[in-house]
């Protein structure tokens, strides 16, 4: 819960508990309960957790408005109950649907965030209108310490438009991600980039497909914070909630997912060719040739090229396979249970390269096809080798993301596994920032 609705919850509470007294008093708290409601849902949204309690202050105005005069003393034991079910109220809904999940890194620096456009006038964007460039959101996170004029990000930069477009495109009801797209995260807007004597390492990162570059803020703040600047990539038309600098929806893409190679492969290629335009974009930046942003003038010659890593989940993790295996510019990389479509087990992977891996017999029960994963597993070991694939006993597809902090409900019908998720995400942390600190030659 925010300020607002924990002031709100005990106007309902004490409204309850005083029923039966002063009408004037009563009427004040119902009053208060109104504004509190109107002004939380004007500032963020209403929000699933609260509903009950909304429909408790209707019933309460009701009755105040119509029955006040026939309200009947009530006894020490019929208070108690209200009370507790008013508590159960506010409990199980905010226990099915967390408000503040994504934790606070553990490096030794605060981490500040900012978004801006890459354009780039070389290649046309497919699935545009006219022979558009390709147009491209990224975000940065990266170590600060000068956080006191910079307020708290968003999980997600536009959560309206994202649940909207995320309900869309996977048919899950977006109003049920309410409590996790608008949360505020460890990570400062717009903060100033620690200007230090040695350039920062870089890692790229890709998101599984039809979600975005906010899935897996529990790894990118601990990168953060632990010394690396991180880039995340919203693949344009495949990222429901993009916005362009000017304002524009870009929208979806009418995007199949289905076992077509050939189709899939097209998707990647576009996705592969977006870290490398992203990449040249942050080579001009680390150049001084940007001009456009004040803020990313700070950032010339802080970050070190010879120190690029790239990570990805799902078809982000293919994504970073193949993108190594055709430029050399990336250094390391780690595909977090992604079926290695693109070209990368055909061309090999010369660069470190890590794979992570669900357990093998929940993911067989998971997904019911013998052939698909004979093939996954042959093409994971051919780009890392058998002693860089780590599966990870218990964990499902989606515990390599944020998504089991959505809910413990996630783990009740089986969408992620019985893990500890807090455990789970510290393990796949310490051994990311194990591999690339030793692959990337980075001392903390």
């Amino acid at each position: 819960m925010n300020v607002l609705e924990i002031l709100y919850s005990i106007s309902v509470v004490l409204t309850v508990i005083l029923w039966g007294k002063k009408k004037n008093l009563l009427l004040l708290l119902v009053m208060a309960q109104w504004i509190l409601l109107l002004t939380q849902v004007w500032v963020n949204g209403w929000r699933l957790p609260m509903v009950l309690l909304y429909l408790i202050t209707l019933f309460l105005t009701f009755r105040l408005t119509f029955n006040v005069s026939k309200t009947k003393k009530q006894t020490v034991a019929k208070r108690t109950l209200i009370t507790a079910f008013l508590l159960f109220a506010l409990a199980l809904p905010g226990y099915l649907f967390p408000w503040f999940t994504v934790k606070e890194p553990t490096g030794p620096y605060q981490v500040g965030t900012k978004t801006f456009e890459v354009v780039d006038n070389s290649r046309v964007d497919q699935w545009a209108e006219g022979d558009e460039p390709r147009r491209i959101m990224v975000q940065l996170w990266y170590p600060t310490e000068d956080v006191k004029h910079s307020p708290k990000a968003k999980y997600h930069e536009h959560p309206s438009l994202f649940m909207e477009e995320f309900a869309e495109l996977n048919g899950i009801p977006g109003f049920l991600l309410q409590s996790f797209v608008k949360q505020k995260v460890p990570a400062y807007n717009h903060a100033t980039l620690l200007n230090q004597e040695n350039p920062y390492p870089i890692i790229f990162f890709s998101h599984g497909f039809g979600s975005n570059r906010s899935q897996n803020h529990f790894q990118v703040l601990e990168l953060a914070s632990q010394g690396y600047i991180v880039v995340g990539i919203d693949h344009t038309y495949f990222s429901p909630g993009t916005v362009f600098s000017n304002g524009d929806r870009p929208g979806l893409a009418d995007i199949e997912f289905t076992g077509d190679d050939d189709l899939l492969n097209d998707y990647l290629y576009e996705w592969s060719k977006d870290a490398q335009s992203v990449l040249n974009w942050v080579e001009n930046v680390n150049d001084g040739e940007i001009h456009d942003e004040v803020w990313l003038e700070q950032a010339k010659g802080q970050i070190d090229l010879s120190k690029v890593g790239y990570l990805g989940h799902s078809f982000g993790g293919a994504t970073a396979s193949h993108t190594l295996a055709v430029d050399n510019r990336f250094h390391a990389g780690i595909n977090m249970d992604g079926f290695p479509y693109g070209d990368a087990h055909e061309l090999g992977v010369k660069q470190p390269f890590l794979t992570l891996i669900g357990d093998d017999s929940l993911t067989a029960d998971y997904i019911d096809d013998e052939d698909y994963l004979a093939e996954f597993y042959r093409r994971i070991e051919s780009i890392s080798g058998s002693d860089n694939v780590i599966p990870f006993k218990d964990a499902l597809h989606l515990d390599f993301s944020d998504f089991p902090l959505l809910s413990p409900v996630t783990k009740w019908i089986g969408m992620t596994g019985n893990l500890s998720t807090k455990e789970l995400h510290n393990t796949i942390n310490n051994i990311t920032l194990e591999f690339f600190n030793t692959h990337l030659n980075v001392s903390n």
